[in-house]
């Protein structure tokens, strides 16, 4: 197909230079009604911020642009079939696991998944089975399914309907099992779903990591205005296989998605599509060189050490950046140092922070290389604690009890020194990431308690008013 072609991105234009009379939504009547102060920016975003009219075709029939340009983006990928998805890769975690699974079905998932794919799995009613991830001795970070923890869960579970990755995780460590595991899960007759939103860039090749799906998964979703020039909420969702029925995916994006989507998002994820296409081995070589001198010169920092990828374990995204304090002060502490430089980083947690580069050349690396080392100055050499794993899991769990029954149960507050061996009646999630390190539903241990008063003394902020007020919501036993 003709990469050159932005369907939905020309069609708007068309409908900006056709319509003289709007007689219809939205109310802003393509930027004629808002509030002056913000019209200088607002006006020309708001004159293709168009809903479903004759000639602009619709999301989930499609047969005009938009349909022209899901099929530009599935011959881009290569996939059995791709769609745009409005509500971010959120909307396309829940998609997946709604049209891959049924109520009752066993399901296996990386323990270290985004919280919306647990939201996933209580939507879908489902038996999850947790799977630990191996973790990165250097780093402590989680780099991907453990092998042995799939090896133990299938002796238990010898017919899972689904496996459930993450891949590459917040980092941007790809890891290098997924290939094998994928291989492993077919041959048993599951069907693989991939978060994979941090990699919608990961078909460009050499030195960035290879995309799950070149190893055969079946479902993957991408976050398109992660690591691409697409808007916020912008994503893509991509059948790649026969395991899933494309009719179950596009009912359950109908379901999950709203009726009135965002056109100048679906421009935006066009436009991304034609902007990868586009990108030559030059341009990419161009932008790594110049990633690769910022990074020498992060290196030469002294109180900080710079990730990198760990041959046979994980490949490294290049345009992810971790930097690891080697100090006194958290990753937190450097954060708020970072932002009054006026450098917003993309996340921190108690030893690291991490930046994300994008597909651009445009970077003043120079002048942020040396607000970064100002930012270090007061920072005190020595670490006050011992760089231990974030997470620290069984090698599989299950729930303790089904998704119908916990809903039926009483809840309670408790302190959380007190929560060890009680059910949990909420995640606790540290965010960013993301990634819950106590689920709801299964029994919380005196690890996990740990691991939620680190994060807490490190200055995280967590999504539970109870936890930053040392409580924790629990079932009360017994009650049904």
């Amino acid at each position: 197909m003709d990469q050159h072609s932005t369907p939905v991105f020309d069609g708007l234009l068309k409908y900006k230079a056709d319509q003289h009379f709007s007689f219809h939504v939205p109310g802003h009547k393509d930027g004629l009604v808002f509030p002056e102060k913000a019209t200088a920016i607002f006006r020309q975003l708001l004159s293709i911020d168009a809903t479903e009219v004759a000639g602009l075709d619709e999301l989930y029939h499609p047969a005009g642009i938009l349909r022209d340009g899901e099929k530009l983006l599935s011959d881009y990928y290569g996939t059995r079939a791709s769609y745009f998805l409005v509500n971010g890769s959120t909307a396309g975690n829940l998609i997946m696991v709604l049209a891959a699974c049924r109520r009752g079905d066993a399901v296996f998932v990386a323990r270290d998944s985004h919280k919306s794919i647990f939201n996933a799995l209580k939507l879908a009613g489902v038996r999850p089975v947790f799977l630990s991830p191996a973790v990165d001795a250097d780093t402590g970070l989680a780099t991907g399914v453990d092998d042995s923890a799939w090896e133990a869960a299938i002796r238990r579970f010898p017919k899972p309907k689904a496996l459930i990755l993450t891949y590459p995780n917040y980092y941007g460590m790809a890891a290098s099992a997924a290939r094998t595991l994928i291989a492993k899960a077919h041959a048993c007759g599951a069907a693989v779903l991939v978060d994979e939103a941090h990699g919608p860039h990961f078909r460009l090749g050499a030195p960035v990591p290879p995309s799950t799906l070149d190893m055969g998964a079946d479902l993957v979703v991408h976050s398109a205005h992660k690591m691409l020039p697409a808007m916020t909420m912008g994503a893509f969702l991509h059948v790649n296989s026969n395991r899933v029925a494309k009719e179950r995916v596009t009912s359950a994006r109908e379901m999950m998605q709203t009726s009135s989507p965002s056109y100048p998002i679906m421009a935006s994820l066009d436009l991304a599509r034609y902007y990868l296409a586009h990108l030559s081995s030059g341009q990419l070589n161009e932008w790594i060189t110049h990633r690769n001198q910022f990074v020498k010169g992060l290196q030469r920092l002294k109180k900080i050490k710079v990730m990198e990828a760990e041959p046979g374990q994980f490949l490294l995204d290049p345009f992810k950046i971790t930097l690891e304090l080697k100090t006194e002060e958290t990753g937190f502490d450097f954060q708020k140092q970072l932002l009054a430089a006026g450098i917003y980083p993309e996340m921190a947690d108690p030893h690291r922070v991490l930046f994300t580069l994008g597909l651009t050349g445009r970077i003043d690396y120079k002048t942020a290389l040396g607000k970064i080392g100002a930012c270090l100055f007061k920072f005190h050499q020595g670490r006050a604690y011992e760089l231990k794993s974030s997470y620290v899991f069984p090698m599989w769990s299950t729930l303790e009890c089904p998704y119908d029954e916990l809903d039926r149960m009483e809840r309670k507050k408790t302190d959380l020194d007190h929560a060890a061996g009680q059910i949990a009646a909420e995640h606790v999630i540290p965010y960013p990431p993301g990634i819950p390190i106590i689920v709801q539903g299964e029994r919380i241990t005196k690890v996990q308690i740990g691991a939620v008063k680190n994060w807490l003394t490190a200055g995280a902020a967590f999504q539970n008013e109870s936890i930053n007020q040392g409580k924790i919501t629990i079932y009360r036993a017994g009650a049904l």
